[in-house]
């Protein structure tokens, strides 16, 4: 075991990864089959978007140019807002039940997973007693990953307004990839929550084994939350046709700080990916550092053609993705397919070991930070509706950088050496698994 661990944290070893069961790789072809099914179904189809773009204005992040650029991408950045990076469920769920239970008028949760467990019960519990003290309640769950079970029926019997975004149904199954991966919390239009984690038991505890994953999620106070109200209405008045208006969803909010902030929506039907404009702006802007720490890493070609780009002008481009704990590994072996290039090009690119990193977080140049549900993959750039708060502020783009230093020890650096002398599974399995791509 010693020894194992050894060769994992040691990037020069001279040993193989061990080859792909034969079990793995009847599951890669079963799944293939399925995906060439799903796609004659039609259960990927989306509405035209543009994925290709051009940037040939790029400007320093430290310019205030590049903030005031900023404001083109759905919601100006707003002064007058405080924001607190939280790590792991041990901190996250403390916070978000606090904001909770001092709720005076609204409370309005959506969440893509949300299951009947023990986080389950602790949320459901705190939304109860809010909903019992008179707050108005709504809680929007995706029909694919929200399973609160009996959950549901405590919430409901509180008088909350549970609702489901896109139940699955056999006559609705054409519409199966219609998803909302948006992880937001607004409590009274003034707090506001996001980033990665979901509502469920793997959510728990510090990152301390397999059984409890690595996630970062943000509060922020002040005019952002506004936004985040605004892009929480959009699919809720899709769902239910309720308009959400007046002082208990959009108060006056007076500055909770100086932080300089945005919320940024993705929706299924936009005609550009606003996700991958902003990222590629900023790609191509950086001029010092990129750090990039992602639960789910397939950027496209373009964007991968960026992060080589930067290389070459000397920014120190660093990318964290998870190890053997994944819950995808599927995802991971696509992934590591276009590794080569990017190792080659002086990309580092580090995998974390202890457990699931399921977080969602990049800093360019020590100044522009993103939290949210945003994937590095086809789904949240182009098919999920998705969410982050962007900020444009040192001191909380450090707090970023400070936990993406401290995750560092917690991985291993997979270096071209090393993705060279994969196996011949693992790059059957990497081939097979790149065309699952849009699934991911």
């Amino acid at each position: 075991m010693e020894e194992e661990e050894s060769r994992q944290r040691d990037p020069t070893s001279t040993r193989r990864d061990p080859p792909v069961s034969a079990a793995r790789r009847r599951l890669a072809i079963s799944l293939l089959v399925i995906a060439v099914t799903a796609q004659a179904m039609g259960c990927t189809s989306t509405a035209t978007k543009r994925r290709i773009y051009h940037f040939n204005h790029p400007v320093p992040p430290e310019d205030v140019a590049f903030r005031r650029s900023l404001d083109g991408f759905g919601n100006v950045m707003v002064r007058g807002n405080s924001a607190e990076l939280l790590q792991n469920g041990d901190a996250i769920f403390p916070a978000m039940l606090q904001a909770i239970e001092g709720a005076k008028q609204t409370v309005n949760l959506e969440s893509y997973i949300f299951s009947d467990d023990k986080a389950g019960a602790m949320v459901t519990k705190a939304l109860v007693d809010a909903a019992r003290r008179g707050v108005e309640v709504r809680v929007l769950v995706d029909g694919s990953a929200g399973h609160p079970g009996k959950l549901a029926d405590q919430m409901k019997q509180a008088g909350i307004d549970l609702r489901v975004y896109h139940p699955i149904r056999p006559w609705t199954i054409v519409r199966i990839g219609r998803r909302t991966h948006r992880k937001i919390l607004v409590v009274d239009g003034i707090i506001c929550f996001t980033g990665g984690l979901g509502i469920e038991d793997r959510w728990l505890g510090n990152a301390r084994n397999p059984n409890e994953w690595r996630d970062t999620q943000v509060r922020a106070t002040g005019p952002v939350s506004a936004q985040m109200q605004a892009i929480f209405g959009e699919n809720w008045t899709y769902t239910t046709g309720e308009i959400l208006a007046g002082n208990k969803f959009y108060p006056a909010i007076e500055p909770a700080g100086d932080v300089q902030a945005q919320a940024m929506k993705v929706s299924r039907d936009d005609s550009s990916s606003l996700a991958k404009m902003l990222y590629y702006m900023s790609i191509e802007s950086a001029v010092k550092t990129i750090h990039i720490q992602n639960a789910y890493f397939l950027p496209d070609a373009q964007i991968r053609e960026a992060l080589l780009k930067a290389v070459k002008r000397g920014v120190d481009v660093r990318i964290m993705v998870p190890g053997k704990n994944i819950d995808v590994p599927l995802v991971r072996m696509a992934s590591r397919r276009s590794y080569g290039e990017l190792l080659q090009g002086g990309v580092k690119i580090y995998e974390y070991l202890d457990t699931m990193m399921h977080s969602k977080t990049a800093v360019f140049d020590g100044i522009f930070a993103i939290v949210g549900s945003i994937n590095f993959d086809t789904r949240s750039m182009d098919k999920n509706a998705e969410d982050s708060l962007t900020f444009y502020d040192r001191g909380f783009a450090a707090k970023v950088e400070e936990a993406f230093e401290e995750d560092l020890k917690h991985c291993r650096e997979f270096n071209y050496e090393r993705w060279k002398r994969r196996g011949f599974d693992n790059r059957v399995l990497e081939l097979l698994s790149g065309l699952f791509s849009p699934f991911y």
